[in-house]
């Protein structure tokens, strides 16, 4: 039976996998940040880990329990992550630090805590769920997608790396998926957006334009997109998933980086800016 970790089951993404891979007769641990809250409709027999991306050294921690009571993963899913919006300029460099600490540093402290166990078996998997961010740079989502970026930048130069050892990396790249983390940076309305005065009316734009894609993935469909990319034996490195996450990937390697930056700058930030 195989065994995939998963971090960041609560809700979301991380969820729907969890449930999907038990379904499909794997073995799996979550992680969550308090284990006293179960996750709805968690698979009897699935382990529970508790998980802080956020304090350095809880990566080691939980690789060298999991390591020590069900052995090494065939796979590890980092989906666990958060969300920021808002100018750049206004995000303090506390929040800055706090959003790569999530983002990047914790995901590749639990990466190199597992690969000597994957290296000496010989085989693995690590696939980090990234985000169409990570391939293009959205308004006021600037430091989130630059994480994202970061960790496509690592998970690329870990193909290389880890391919002559067995083990395969993955990045999948979610489009539009329909997660409760949104609501949790992004109003229901104008009141109580972030951002000074002067960028008002272009984040106003912006969250518009979000509250308008309606045709979202669920988070059941993207996990079968993701079973499907791990249970893929080939070597691609990138797997967009979700709602236009094709599309729009493929129209920037048609039209080019600036031809489509010219393209949505007037979608997301609204005529003449």
């Amino acid at each position: 039976m195989p065994h995939i970790l998963i971090t960041g089951v609560s809700t979301g993404i991380g969820n729907a996998c969890a449930r999907l891979f038990a379904e499909k007769g794997w073995q799996v641990t979550g992680t969550v940040r308090d284990t006293a809250r179960v996750p709805e409709g968690w698979p009897e027999g699935a382990a529970l880990e508790p998980f802080d991306l956020a304090v350095p050294g809880s990566a080691t921690a939980l690789a060298e329990r999991v390591l020590a009571t069900g052995g090494c993963p065939d796979v590890l899913l980092n989906n666990a992550g958060m969300l920021q919006f808002g100018p750049l300029e206004d995000i303090t460099a506390e929040q800055l630090a706090q959003l790569y600490q999530v983002n990047v540093f914790g995901q590749v402290e639990l990466i190199r805590a597992l690969i000597p166990a994957m290296r000496e078996r010989g085989s693995g998997q690590i696939v980090n769920v990234t985000s169409l961010g990570g391939r293009i740079v959205f308004p006021f989502f600037a430091g989130y997608n630059s994480t994202k970026w970061a960790l496509e930048g690592i998970s690329e130069g870990l193909w290389h790396e880890l391919k002559p050892f067995g083990i395969r990396v993955k990045a999948i790249e979610p489009g539009f998926v329909e997660t409760a983390i949104w609501g949790k940076v992004l109003p229901d309305s104008d009141e109580g957006l972030p951002g000074r005065e002067e960028y008002r009316p272009y984040v106003k734009s912006m969250r518009s334009f979000e509250a308008s894609i309606t045709d979202r993935t669920t988070p059941e469909e993207c996990a079968r997109e993701i079973f499907d990319a791990i249970e893929d034996d080939g070597d691609r490195l990138r797997y967009p998933v979700a709602a236009y996450a094709k599309v729009i990937a493929g129209a920037r390697r048609w039209a080019g980086d600036q031809a489509e930056m010219r393209f949505f700058h007037e979608r997301w930030m609204g005529k003449g800016s």
